[in-house]
């Protein structure tokens, strides 16, 4: 089934279970379908200026390895998303039949709970048929460190977790607010589980020419960091152990993957600077500076600052 949804983002794949949302056409797995909105022909209507037609989005789920994921859903989102899932082979072909603009959407394959979640921009359009090719997805650690989250109405204690070499410092007064999906997960959802991504990988997901000298993907995906207040935007700082090679005192730049939950603050699917910082004068920590900080837990970069 494909599905259409307005708040795009991790949060809608549990709709795709139970058959909510709006119909824009069959298909899934590996098969065809007829795409467009219902009762309506096939790119017939835009979604923004210098629109293109757009049949369907195919491509392969697939592990660090190479290995095909079976039963992997998969949407391409933006100002709308539409669902697939993968078959055997890891293929998925996720109709679209609108006219979009294909810079403004991106494939996600949901990994949930035990794998990365990652926004793939889309390619260059020369057909109608956008062929994304592998899309990778690593494991997450099996568990981590709880963190106390908004949906349980603990208060807003200061918290300092720890995953995979990063720490999370979230303030006294800020609160975690989990997606939908890692509340369904329980205690699962909870934990801050971080994965350093190896070096291997890495040009899988961030383009080399950020020059990026760590990656790191940090689940609970997309999980908020708000004011407990006002449930304004807050920030949640981070730091890292100096695995990196970097001397004491180096500057950095962090870089935070943008969603389409969190538009306003990086471009969805992509890379943006979001902090500055240093390495600590002992050499053995690599820290944001003062007041800065990430407002949703996603994948995080740092490289040498220009």
């Amino acid at each position: 089934m494909a599905l259409v949804c307005l708040a795009c983002g991790e949060q809608a794949a549990s709709s795709d279970a139970t058959g909510g949302g709006a119909g824009v056409g069959s298909g899934g797995g590996g098969g065809k379908g007829t795409g467009g909105s219902a009762g309506k022909a096939p790119c017939s209507e835009d979604h923004g200026p210098n629109a293109t037609c757009v049949m369907q989005v195919e491509g392969r789920t697939v592990d660090a390895s190479g290995a095909p994921l079976a039963a992997i859903s998969t949407s391409v989102c933006g100002s709308i998303c539409w669902y697939g899932e993968s078959d055997a082979s890891g293929a998925f072909s996720v109709v679209i039949g609108e006219n979009i603009v294909p810079t403004e959407f991106s494939t996600l394959p949901h990994g949930r709970p035990g794998r990365t979640s990652f926004y793939f921009a889309l390619p260059t359009v020369t057909s109608t048929s956008v062929q994304v090719g592998d899309l990778t997805m690593l494991d997450l650690p099996a568990s981590g460190p709880t963190l106390t989250v908004w949906h349980e109405k603990q208060g807003a204690p200061a918290q300092t977790v720890s995953s995979g070499g990063l720490t999370l410092e979230v303030a006294a007064g800020t609160q975690v607010k989990l997606d939908v999906e890692d509340v369904a997960l329980d205690a699962l959802g909870k934990q801050l589980r971080v994965l350093p991504v190896p070096a291997g990988v890495r040009d899988a997901f961030a383009d080399p020419k950020l020059a990026l000298v760590a990656l790191w993907a940090l689940s609970p995906f997309e999980a908020a960091i708000i004011d407990a207040a006002t449930g304004e935007p807050a920030l949640a700082r981070v730091s890292v152990e100096n695995t990196l090679g970097l001397p004491s005192g180096a500057a950095v730049e962090w870089l935070a993957l943008g969603s389409y939950l969190f538009p306003d603050w990086v471009k969805p699917a992509t890379f943006e600077v979001v902090a500055t910082g240093k390495v600590s004068a002992d050499g053995t920590r690599v820290e944001m500076d003062a007041g800065q900080g990430v407002r949703y837990l996603t994948w995080l970069g740092a490289r040498k600052k220009p």
